[in-house]
């Protein structure tokens, strides 16, 4: 819509130049005249200055000139000045000054007074819409712009290092992208259709970054470790069908499972399940756990929590662990921080070696907020997380403290060698040690 508007603000400006060409040409005659009377009424009576005689001004280009520079007909003035001027001399000049002026209404003058708002609001508005769109696409280019020079693994790759997701998008002809169903520190996780299967899979798309990927490798060396010892399907791990590469992204193909234990906590409101689903639960993980804890194996999960134990049909009590990005074998330990904090152990709390023990304390606090639909110590950071613990299950045994490198940061030794959790910063009033029962947080015996 431009044009139109820019043709229409050049005839405008265009009207408006010539009326204030005329009115210049008009308003210059006018004073000329007047000025010429004057000058001849000064002369005629003998009373002139003699900077005028000397100096004249120029009404048209408002400065003084010198005489040499004046018109012919200023010239004729001055000369005449010298002898005097007749009576029919200035009748003459007289007569030469037009009875009739412009009319004000028509003047170009007052079109620019009276109708200048209309037409510099109409100019105003044409200004400032051009301006909006030259704003809008210098924006745009900028942006595209940024975006050519901040290009990641060739475009395919955000600023996070995560790869980009088309649905519909096929990798190696074979796996067709459906949707995103989860995110996380490692990478993302997509639905896709394996046309090779004829069946929907999980792929498992880890970020471009070099360690993601070696802590990846080691999840994919584990989960064939497990899968090779559960070739029945028994221990109610998930089944990793392959892996490859993929624009510089490890992708692991899953097989694909349902809802997490969050997610069902959540569809009750967080009222909990019944005892009897709990220990159905309960039996399944306890069976996963033993087999991870074989002499062959000798897996610590070191991330377990109800998101990432996920029903095989959501009809169905039957599940599955997942997500062994952040497990070790046991001697291989990587990380000293591990496990989410409602379900760390007292040991990685404390900063003291851990084993497959840390796992077995994540499934206790599983299944009481299974039932409950509450964490069992929901701690905002780690000193709550401790003092919740210690509420229900009181101080942790001496040679436990005594041994372990974070014990100052949550407890005080007095001069006995005993010790007593240390206040924390929020002065927060907690229970006495184990004076809150765990039978009364279940509900049941």
């Amino acid at each position: 819509h431009y044009q139109p508007h820019h043709h229409h603000l050049q005839q405008q400006q265009q009207q408006v130049n010539h009326w204030i060409e005329s009115d210049i040409i008009a308003s210059t005659k006018m004073l000329t005249d007047k000025a010429k009377q004057k000058l001849a009424a000064q002369y005629a009576s003998g009373n002139v200055p003699d900077s005028t005689r000397q100096r004249h001004h120029a009404p048209l280009y408002g400065r003084l000139v010198t005489e040499e520079h004046l018109p012919a007909v200023h010239r004729d003035i001055h000369q005449r000045s010298i002898s005097p001027t007749s009576s029919t001399d200035i009748r003459a000049m007289q007569a030469r000054i037009p009875s009739h002026f412009r009319d004000p209404a028509t003047a170009p003058l007052r079109k620019l007074s009276v109708d200048l708002i209309k037409t510099y609001k109409h100019i105003n508005e044409v200004y400032y819409a051009k301006k909006k769109r030259r704003a809008q696409q210098t924006q745009g280019e900028d942006t595209s712009h940024k975006k050519e020079r901040k290009l990641y693994n060739d475009g395919y790759d955000d600023e996070n290092h995560d790869y980009i997701i088309k649905n519909g998008e096929k990798f190696l002809d074979r796996y067709e992208i459906d949707s995103l169903i989860g995110k996380g520190s490692f990478g993302q996780v997509v639905k896709a259709y394996d046309h090779e299967e004829e069946c929907q899979v999980a792929i498992k798309i880890i970020k471009n970054k070099r360690p993601f990927l070696s802590q990846a490798q080691i999840e994919v060396n584990l989960l064939e470790m497990m899968n090779r010892a559960d070739a029945e399907n028994k221990y109610y791990i998930v089944k990793l069908k392959r892996h490859f590469m993929w624009r510089n992204h490890l992708c692991l193909v899953f097989e694909l499972l349902s809802y997490n234990l969050y997610d069902l906590l959540r569809n009750t409101n967080f009222r909990g399940v019944s005892l009897n689903l709990t220990r159905k639960f309960a039996q399944q993980l306890c069976t996963a756990l033993l087999f991870l804890s074989s002499q062959e194996l000798n897996i610590i999960h070191c991330d377990l929590k109800p998101e990432n134990i996920l029903l095989c049909n959501p009809k169905r009590s039957a599940i599955k662990i997942v997500d062994f990005g952040s497990s070790c074998q046991l001697g291989q330990r990587i990380y000293q921080y591990i496990q989410s904090r409602f379900y760390r152990s007292p040991e990685v709390l404390l900063g003291i070696p851990y084993d497959l023990a840390i796992d077995m304390w994540s499934l206790g606090c599983i299944l009481v907020e299974m039932h409950t639909g509450e964490p069992l110590f929901s701690g905002s950071n780690e000193a709550d997380q401790i003092n919740k613990i210690v509420e229900v299950l009181g101080m942790p045994p001496k040679h436990i403290l005594d041994q372990a490198h974070k014990t100052r940061k949550f407890f005080e030794k007095l001069s006995d060698g005993s010790y007593v959790l240390r206040k924390t910063q929020n002065q927060r009033k907690y229970k006495a040690p184990g004076s809150r029962k765990l039978h009364d947080i279940l509900g049941v015996e």
